[in-house]
């Protein structure tokens, strides 16, 4: 027979109505968000395992080191000449959206940093084929057909990735570190470089990555710049040069087999690439949250 203090005691530690009710509900949420989320992600899964199926086939040793006009074909000169666009374009753009972040978040006035803004919001939104489109009306006619126009095309494109994210990673840098580098004495310019900047270097990184891959999957840009080619191209950028994404385009319109399956097949390296990409730029986020 329990006691009348058992009895209390046992009547405090069981949930009330409201409280049980609101166990319900929480799992009844838990199990509406982990339907979203395996929604979210098995598109994906099932687009990588679809490409996958279709492109391990033709994912031979030769694949990766031959040209398209060799006995057995491969995009070595497509691999190659992405890399070469990418990585010109990030040196190029880089630093001036890393400097135009840094402005606009350190020197820049209130009015200044609206406008700046304003015009960041919408260059990131102008679709790739208006870049390529300017590029063709504007530059192939001065440097033709070549690497050279293609990178002007993907720095339109990868300049605002890059001060956008500059600009909101020097936005986390806590202010009392300004203030107390300002208060030693430090001119504000070394103050802006030599503790915002280095502050928010793993973030700024992490754009300058995001921006790589950004260039790196384009299209419609380089379809009116570079225009491709089948000859391998070590950085000449003053001619036509090949890039995944155009065989990409090139081979699936294609009547022969082969030729689609190598599309599959660049596609799933194009693919991969972006993936690790991806995958390097969230370990440094987690890297620098946890540091």
């Amino acid at each position: 027979m329990s006691t009348p203090v058992a009895t209390i005691a046992k009547l405090l530690t069981q949930p009330s109505s409201g409280e049980r009710a609101r166990q319900r509900v929480n799992w009844v949420m838990r199990i509406l968000v982990g339907v979203a989320a395996f929604l979210t992600i098995l598109p994906l899964i099932a687009l990588i395992l679809f490409v996958i199926l279709k492109a391990a086939p033709y994912l031979v040793p030769t694949f990766f080191v031959n040209n398209p006009l060799d006995t057995e074909p491969g995009i070595l000169n497509a691999i190659v000449g992405s890399l070469q666009l990418s990585g010109l374009t990030v040196l190029i753009s880089g630093p001036i959206g890393i400097a135009g972040g840094v402005y606009l978040s350190e020197f820049a006035s209130p009015r200044v940093v609206a406008i700046g803004e304003t015009v960041i919001d919408v260059m990131l939104g102008v679709p790739s084929i208006v870049a390529g489109v300017f590029a063709y009306l504007i530059l192939v006619p001065v440097l033709g057909f070549s690497g050279w126009a293609a990178v002007a095309a993907l720095s339109i494109l990868t300049l605002p990735i890059m001060m956008r994210s500059t600009q909101e990673v020097l936005r986390l840098v806590p202010q009392a570190i300004r203030e107390a580098s300002l208060a030693l004495g430090v001119p504000v310019w070394k103050t802006a470089l030599l503790v915002s900047v280095r502050t928010a270097l793993p973030g700024i990184l992490t754009g300058v990555i995001l921006a790589f891959s950004r260039a790196l999957g384009e299209t419609a840009p380089l379809l009116m710049t570079a225009r491709g080619t089948n000859a391998e191209n070590w950085l000449d950028f003053s001619t036509t040069m090949n890039a995944m994404p155009i065989v990409i385009y090139q081979y699936s319109a294609a009547a022969s087999d082969l030729l689609i399956g190598q599309a599959w097949a660049t596609a799933l390296i194009l693919m991969g690439i972006a993936l690790a990409i991806n995958v390097l730029v969230r370990g440094r986020t987690i890297n620098s949250r946890t540091a």
